[in-house]
């Protein structure tokens, strides 16, 4: 089951999205739910930094499948609606495939 975790921050932008493991919904290349979720995610990527130009921390770890995005205060307004679109997303996946994914949000008291 692939894990997802939003970090809501006080100023109530997301400021963190961490995905870890497999949906196991099929075999490897064969799973579409663990690939919507990464397309999902590189979509954000692509949008926060390659047409956004916004700096954030990304983490990528092929072991565990494990992808995390940090985005410091002063990137969150940029990236307001692209974290928001992909936090909907997820959880409307997580009402077809509930076995596969679970989505969480959290809510921090720091505000970096």
């Amino acid at each position: 089951m692939t894990r997802v975790v939003f970090t809501r921050m006080p100023d109530g932008a997301l400021g963190t999205v961490d995905i870890q493991g497999h949906a196991g919904y099929a075999e490897e290349g064969e799973d579409i739910v663990c690939s919507a979720i990464t397309s999902a995610v590189q979509l954000t990527h692509i949008l926060l930094d390659d047409i956004r130009g916004l700096v954030f921390r990304t983490t990528v770890e092929q072991e565990g499948a494990h992808i995390r995005i940090e985005l410091p205060a002063g990137a969150r307004e940029g990236a307001k609606d692209a974290m928001e679109a992909l936090f909907v997303h997820y959880n409307e996946m997580q009402e077809n495939y509930a076995d596969f994914i679970t989505v969480l949000e959290v809510y921090s008291d720091a505000e970096n």
